[in-house]
């Protein structure tokens, strides 16, 4: 999956979670300039990144390599 889906699949998750920039990069431990560039497909996350995203969103892993499928995704 190439970091712009990531990102946008990370965005939609923390939206759909109702979570701000702010309050899912302090839970993982990473600043919101990183978050936010993530968010942006600028930089890919590496594994243990994802899997912190992932149990801070109370997700499966798997949901950050699935297809876009929703209208918010898509922004």
């Amino acid at each position: 999956m190439s970091a712009v889906l990531l990102g946008r699949r990370l965005r939609a998750l923390r939206r759909l979670k109702r979570l701000t920039q702010l309050e899912l990069a302090s839970e993982v431990g990473i600043s919101v300039s990183m978050l936010s560039t993530i968010e942006r497909g600028i930089k890919y996350p590496r594994v243990e990144l994802i899997r912190k995203l992932a149990r801070a969103l109370d997700v499966p892993l798997e949901e950050f390599f699935v297809l876009p499928e929703t209208v918010e995704e898509r922004r």
